[in-house]
Order: structure tokens, then sequence, then C-alpha cells
């Protein structure tokens, strides 16, 4: 499953893709449980504009076996509590996985 992640300050984002061991959303709010923020990275965002960002197309694709657990149990996608999506995709401002659909 592909996970590409718009949280540029993210400990595990690498190039717009998670590296994360394994990756939780939330029930309530489909938030990324995973995030968790980078202050270094955070510094240079501040400084030089979003460059994390900039490189997401240069990035490879997310290709890892991460186990992804979602408690988002009214989203389409969710079948007992794993997310059957070909990806996702976790939003910026808010760390939200924006795959989530009703269901």
């Amino acid at each position: 499953m592909e996970i590409r992640c718009r949280k540029c300050n993210c400990v595990h984002n690498t190039g717009s893709s998670c590296r994360a061991k394994a990756v939780k959303i939330c029930k309530d709010t489909a938030e990324c449980e995973t995030y968790k923020p980078d202050a270094e990275k955070e510094d240079i965002i501040i400084k030089n504009g979003n460059l994390f960002g900039a490189a997401k197309n240069l990035s490879k694709k997310n290709t890892l076996n991460v186990p992804l657990r979602c408690s988002a149990t009214e989203c389409l996608f969710n079948k007992k509590e794993n997310c059957i999506a070909n990806g996702i995709l976790v939003e910026e401002n808010q760390a939200c996985c924006a795959t989530f659909t009703h269901s």
C-alpha cells in the first residue's frame, strides 16, 4: 500500500512518503495517530519554506509492507479495522486521512 503524507514536518515523512513501521488512523477524526512532529524539519520549513513538499515528485513510492490499522469504522475502506484502499494520503493541515470516505 502506498502511503503518501503531506505532513512534511513528521519524523516518518521522507519526500512525502511515510516510513513508519505501522500507521494508525483515529476512529472519530480520521487523524493519523502515528504523526509525530520533528523539530528539526519544522525549523527548516520555517526558515526556507516547504522544501520537503517540493521533493514529493522525486521520491520513490513507499513499497514497504506497512500495517495500517484504521479505527474509522464509518469509512468505506475499513474492513474489520484494516484499510483495504490501494493507498492513503495524509493531509498537511490536520494530519487527517484524505482517503476517508463515508460508507
